[in-house]
């Protein structure tokens, strides 16, 4: 979506809603963190989706997605926490209205010889087939996660873990922030 079709959008939202309200339906819009792109991020007014739809649903991933060339976490907590803080006050969305989107993934970053990397994502339940055996993670206090980085046939490789522990402190965002709930999605492998 183009940053100059936001109003478009919006304006389809609110002729949307008394229609799924007629409906009976739940109508909730999924959207990214409020910063960043202009076609990704910038072409969503979340403070009128906010207030019109039943739901907004902050797809709290991808701070370091397929189209970085530098790697990093797909959602770290400090990202998570201050995008949140984003939607409560800069977009003034009522929490009571925000469903925290939590990645099920991680990506794997072959750096190259020049500090840029390619991502590989791997789904949580497939992080130990990936991963060599015997590694050993640390835990980053500031993103919550466990970080590993080791050396394979002379290339360097670096993932942030998405793991029971960090998703539980995301999930510890969605409560301490008030939020409506929380939601994950998988890509089905068929």
């Amino acid at each position: 979506m183009y940053q100059a079709d936001k109003d478009k959008f919006s304006r389809f939202i609110i002729e949307l809603d008394p229609r799924m309200k007629e409906l009976g339906v739940v109508l909730s819009v999924d959207v990214t963190a409020p910063d960043g792109d202009a076609n990704w991020s910038l072409c969503y007014d979340r403070n009128v989706i906010g207030h019109v739809a039943d739901y907004l649903i902050f797809m709290a991933y991808d701070q370091y997605g397929a189209s970085s060339t530098k790697p990093g976490t797909t959602a770290g907590y400090n990202w998570v926490e201050a995008n949140i803080k984003k939607f409560l006050g800069q977009e003034d969305v009522d929490p009571e209205k925000i469903i925290l989107g939590i990645p099920l993934y991680m990506r794997l970053w072959e750096e190259e010889e020049d500090g840029t990397a390619k991502p590989e994502v791997v789904n949580m339940r497939d992080m130990f087939d990936v991963l060599p055996e015997n590694q050993v993670a640390t835990w980053d206090e500031e993103l919550k996660q466990y970080y590993v980085e080791y050396e394979e046939d002379g290339k360097k490789y670096k993932m942030w873990v998405e793991n029971e522990k960090s998703v539980g402190e995301k999930i510890n965002l969605a409560n301490q922030y008030n939020l409506a709930g929380i939601a994950f999605w998988e890509k089905d492998r068929g």
